[in-house]
């Protein structure tokens, strides 16, 4: 008997995983002689949406995602979670782990725990979803930075230009908002909407602190924990409940989260960002020759992950 497959994948960049993963998955249902249909949710938004008619008749959905994805459609749903690599390159390995694991989801209150072994950790997820809102902010604002030096390399220096118009809006509108929305999407990964404004606080004060895209790590993480922490502690009487997420919860996590920036973390990681950049600056020319070598591994090791961006930044 045919059986219905549906899945949903998605990587950090939104481009060449979440495609070829869907398609690895299609083409292994059809050597099963079953049927399957993947909906791939990528940087240019959902496409080959699943109608509510193809989730209903579904046997398993499989979400091959290596970032937190809205999965409210699929509550009542056999789901089994893996990642777009394992997806890609075991397609018909996880076919059957599908079939065999895959356990009723119950929403996020209760979040199926059928994940496979090549599920990536929470924590890796989460910080691949702030990577990956990172993402669009780094590529516009390089390509406006790059355009401005079409008109000369200091030709930004004279104001009124246009190259001085497109410095502007890369090095000083798009690069200042890395951090901040980097650490703001961790926290919302970890908290959902309650989550966002602390992250994107914490993240401006690592910014301000020159504690860079680290800083923003911590300040993502802690504003998107405190925020669940508080979630689940602080109880309100019925009245009063809708005021929890857009008032009482973003304003204590940001009080917590700010003031852990200011006066624990930012100094620390400032200071450790600091040391790193005078310790590129100094590089001899021999010892460049093997900070390449060790920025090419670090890109290599994990494409599109945190040790790649990290390199990225470095290199840059």
């Amino acid at each position: 008997m045919t059986k219905k497959i549906v899945a949903v994948t998605a990587c950090p960049t939104g481009v060449a995983h979440t495609s070829l993963a869907a398609e690895a998955l299609e083409s292994a249902a059809r050597k099963r002689g079953d049927w399957s249909k993947g909906e791939t949710r990528g940087s240019g938004g959902a496409k080959n949406t699943l109608t509510a008619e193809e989730i209903a008749q579904a046997d398993v959905v499989i979400i091959a995602a290596d970032i937190e994805l809205d999965l409210s459609g699929f509550v009542g749903k056999r789901l089994y979670r893996t990642s777009t690599g394992a997806a890609l390159k075991k397609s018909a390995q996880e076919m059957d782990n599908a079939f065999n694991s895959a356990e009723v989801y119950q929403g996020s209150a209760g979040r199926s725990s059928s994940a496979g072994k090549t599920e990536l950790p929470g924590v890796y997820k989460h910080l691949m979803t702030g990577v990956s809102h990172m993402l669009p902010l780094v590529v516009a604002g390089g390509l406006c930075i790059a355009l401005s030096f079409v008109f000369g390399i200091q030709a930004f220096n004279e104001p009124g230009t246009l190259a001085a118009a497109l410095f502007q809006i890369g090095g000083k509108a798009a690069f200042a908002l890395m951090v901040p929305v980097l650490a703001g999407f961790i926290a919302f990964s970890i908290a959902d909407r309650p989550g966002l404004a602390p992250g994107l606080i914490g993240g401006m004060l690592a910014s301000l602190c020159g504690a860079g895209f680290l800083g923003g790590i911590v300040a993502g993480f802690l504003a998107g924990y405190s925020v669940r922490f508080l979630a689940q502690n602080i109880k309100l009487p019925a009245s009063m409940e809708a005021l929890k997420p857009v008032l009482v919860l973003p304003l204590l996590s940001t009080l917590v989260t700010g003031l852990i920036m200011i006066y624990v973390v930012g100094g620390p990681v400032s200071a450790v960002m600091e040391g790193l950049t005078t310790f590129l600056g100094n590089m001899t020319s021999t010892n460049a020759i093997l900070l390449g070598m060790l920025l090419g591994a670090m890109q290599g090791f994990d494409l599109g992950g945190p040790v790649n961006k990290a390199a990225y930044t470095f290199g840059g």
